[in-house]
């Protein structure tokens, strides 16, 4: 009887860790085994505490995400430095919309009926000047790990570090969805000494009638860069590149695109969580652009509720939200005066909120060196080397390797 008691409980983890729906990524189930078929999901992930993943017996979590589109890898260049680098106190990773690399895409207008673009502008090669701005900012920021958005094609972002960055970092870029050609790529410095694989996750689905248009719901990517030890292959932490859809209209019935982008966040929570049951205790960041302001706007309620905060609000002097310190985008309305917002954040998956050590959004300089202010006008801000400022943060590498 004692033996059968144990075939059956063996039998029940099986279904609980392998079970899957259509091939998609796998669900862990908290349900009793159903004949012939795997269990509905009748739980999920929360974190609404901030302290750790919890289980949530109310309504059931039917749906999944599916397999990564595209993987790339990255072998460390020094494996073998792996001892020195786990003793450093922090690691340095940024974002950075850098208005394309070297060339501009064009202009495309919507069509406010129908949902579909159309060429007005043609590419342009960008100034010098401002691709040295922008390999400049990177230079002095310096990061071990860096997404960037709105990336030209997938082999400029190689070509820029091997010529701007002197080959310091390299390169990991998936073609995403854009229909412009413009992609999220990210940057790991050489002296990394880690294995990291690059996941695209570019086919979630996207069903809505008021955008018949669109299929997918990121309008880039969300891909994943998992870091991995190069002793045991242990899985250091994850981080997520964003591009959240832009609030231009694309058609009437959904003004500034709140809609695309409430998908988009409400799909981010997915793969979390998915990541999170596949590597628990793992830290999870997500860096980039999100279109709007994460700590304020409707559409990125799901990840307030998921208890994701910004690293200005986890830094040990946090900043508040609105402070002129926090503005990482400036737009001008021929109309009315200047608008400024936060639109690009460095976000942390609890329970990890305690390894942000410093947190700054990088302010453009002058020929001198002095610090160029924050635009005032839409002439100044076409001095900089893109529309956007990035961001970075230092975590604290001790506390990360301490949970392995």
């Amino acid at each position: 009887m004692k033996f059968l008691k144990f075939l059956t409980l063996g039998l029940l983890l099986l279904t609980q860790t392998y079970c899957s729906h259509s091939g998609q990524v796998l669900v862990r189930q908290l349900s009793h085994l159903e004949k012939g078929n795997c269990p509905p999901a009748l739980s999920k992930l929360s974190t609404s505490s901030g302290t750790a993943l919890a289980v949530d017996k109310g309504e059931p979590r039917t749906s999944a995400i599916l397999p990564p589109a595209e993987t790339q890898t990255l072998k460390p260049l020094n494996p073998g430095e792996f001892a020195s680098f786990s003793k450093r106190p922090s690691i340095r990773i940024s974002t950075y919309n850098v208005l394309n690399l070297k060339e501009m895409v064009g202009r495309y207008e919507p069509d406010l009926t129908t949902g579909k673009r159309t060429k007005t502008q043609a590419e342009k090669p960008k100034s010098q000047e401002a691709i040295d701005g922008v390999s400049n900012a990177i230079k002095e920021i310096n990061p071990d790990i860096i997404f960037l958005q709105e990336i030209e094609g997938t082999d400029s972002l190689g070509a820029f570090a091997e010529k701007e960055l002197g080959k310091k970092w390299r390169p990991l870029i998936i073609k995403g969805n854009d229909s412009r050609g413009i992609h999220i790529g990210a940057l790991v410095k050489n002296t990394m000494p880690l294995f990291f694989e690059y996941h695209s996750h570019q086919n979630e689905p996207f069903s809505n009638p008021h955008h018949p248009e669109l299929s997918r719901v990121f309008s880039r990517d969300f891909p994943v860069l998992i870091a991995k030890s190069p002793n045991d292959g242990s899985i250091l932490f994850l981080m997520a590149g964003v591009h959240g859809k832009s609030k231009r209209t694309e058609n009437n019935q959904d003004p500034e695109s709140r809609e695309i982008r409430t998908a988009q966040a409400e799909k981010m929570i997915e793969i979390i969580q998915d990541y999170q049951t596949q590597y628990p205790n793992v830290p999870f960041m997500i860096l980039g652009d999100f279109n709007a302001e994460v700590s304020s706007e409707p559409e990125y309620q799901t990840l307030r509720d998921f208890n994701l905060k910004d690293v200005f609000e986890l830094m040990p002097n946090p900043i508040p939200s609105g402070d002129p310190k926090r503005i990482t985008h400036t737009y001008h309305p021929k109309d009315s005066s200047r608008k400024t917002a936060q639109l690009d954040s460095i976000l942390v998956a609890p329970p990890f909120h305690n390894i942000v050590q410093k947190a700054q959004v990088f302010r453009y300089k002058n020929p001198d060196g002095t610090v160029k202010p924050i635009p005032n006008t839409y002439e100044e801000r076409q001095r900089n080397p893109s529309d956007h400022f990035p961001i970075w943060a230092e975590l604290d590498l001790q506390t990360i390797l301490k949970r392995n």
